[in-house]
């Protein structure tokens, strides 16, 4: 009696089940949507193109022996008597005067935290705060791939570290450790075979640590060398040689030139005199330039020569750079192209989902992309809005229709 009644039971919850299965896959199947959030979303008609650089650099030569080790980053501003670079008898002595460097730095980071003996903790707050933007920071500039800064966050994160711990009295002073730090640098100081040459800059400008043999050749005012020949054959070579005992070169200033052979149909809306907004190389800044020639070579091209004043850091080691003329900027919404749809009075929209209800939006396009639209942000509580959620793809989508 009692099987008889479980099995009844399991039977009836066992319908029940696949009835409820089967009404959700039914009633799921004609709701289903997927929706996209709407953001900000900029894009740049560009004209592609190489151009050569033209600019006053004067080459810097060093005869002696040893191994070569330069102290900045290209594109460094340099006086006179600026060091850019040390030579020394081996790479030994480099790795050693590195290493040097950084436990110096260490040294100097606990002396900074011992300044906080004795005093009382309402700096704790702004050393916590330091800290975590340090954090963030760092992590941010690996992601960059920008090591050199992501280097720089660390000292000042662990300096914050250890002024924390003065601060809450966990440590009472750093003396053991410098004294193990200052003595690993007398060690590596003996290591060293010593003869360590300077080089001074030995004028000013922004250094770089390379030469491309055209240094003198395409100065600044050097325009009118800029034949439709040389600017192809500059850019099939950028580099023609390396100058014997060049060891870099000083950049004058911050303003160059860049000659380019460009096709004229390309060209609408540039003229000589007028201005021109170029990016340079994978960078995303912008440079307005003037144009300041354009000679038509009689072939349906001519050579533009544009002007910046702006020093291209991305440029600086380069004779030749890839430019990407900005003919067109557009911003605003972006909403995937499938989105689209038009009303019963042939107003192009989109639906967007508000709660579990969905709302026609009207969306006004301009730009047409490849698989998208850009829609501008029009105040009118009619339009798309910025963080709508878009529906990108459901069945039987109407304005009001609950989901």
């Amino acid at each position: 009696m009692n099987s008889a009644w479980t099995r009844a039971i399991i039977a009836i919850l066992s319908v029940f089940v696949i009835l409820v299965a089967v009404g959700q896959v039914f009633f799921a199947g004609g709701a289903k949507i997927t929706t996209e959030t709407a953001y900000n979303y900029g894009y740049d008609e560009e004209i592609p193109f190489e151009g050569v650089i033209l600019r006053d650099e004067t080459v810097i030569y060093n005869s002696g022996a040893g191994v070569l080790s330069y102290e900045h980053e290209d594109g460094v501003k340099a006086g006179k008597s600026t060091v850019i670079a040390r030579r020394y008898k081996n790479d030994g002595d480099i790795a050693y005067l590195r290493e040097i460097e950084q436990l110096k730095e260490q040294i100097s980071m606990l002396e900074s935290a011992e300044t906080l003996i004795g005093t009382d903790n309402s700096q704790l707050e702004a050393i916590s705060a330091q800290i975590n933007e340090s954090h963030s920071q760092m992590i941010g500039d690996i992601l960059d791939g920008d090591f050199a800064s992501a280097s720089n966050e660390r000292s000042k994160l662990l300096c914050a570290m250890c002024k924390r711990e003065i601060t809450l009295k966990e440590s009472g002073g750093y003396s053991e450790k410098k004294k193990e730090l200052q003595g690993r640098i007398s060690e590596l100081e003996a290591m060293i075979s010593g003869g360590v040459q300077e080089i001074t800059a030995g004028g000013t400008g922004y250094f770089v640590s390379s030469v491309d043999g055209y240094e003198g050749e395409f100065g600044y005012s050097d325009i009118d060398k800029m034949t439709e020949e040389t600017i192809a054959r500059v850019i099939e070579r950028p580099i023609k040689s390396g100058e014997k005992n060049a060891i870099g070169k000083l950049i004058s200033d911050f303003h160059w030139r860049a000659a380019a052979v460009i096709e004229n149909e390309k060209m609408f809306g540039i003229y000589e005199g007028g201005t021109a907004t170029l990016r340079v190389g994978s960078g995303q800044r912008q440079y307005e330039t003037e144009v300041v020639s354009v000679k038509n070579l009689g072939n349906g091209k001519s050579i533009y020569i544009f002007e910046g004043d702006n020093f291209v850091s991305n440029a600086a080691e380069s004779r030749v750079a890839s430019f990407k003329l900005v003919v067109k900027s557009y911003g605003g919404l972006r909403v995937p192209r499938t989105a689209l749809h038009y009303d019963e009075n042939e107003q192009r929209g989109v639906f967007v989902l508000r709660g579990q209800t969905l709302v026609f939006k009207k969306v006004e396009v301009v730009y047409w992309g490849e698989g998208y639209v850009i829609c501008s942000q029009v105040k009118d509580d009619e339009y798309l809005k910025l963080y709508d959620k878009i529906v990108v793809e459901g069945k039987d989508l109407y304005d009001g229709k609950v989901i």
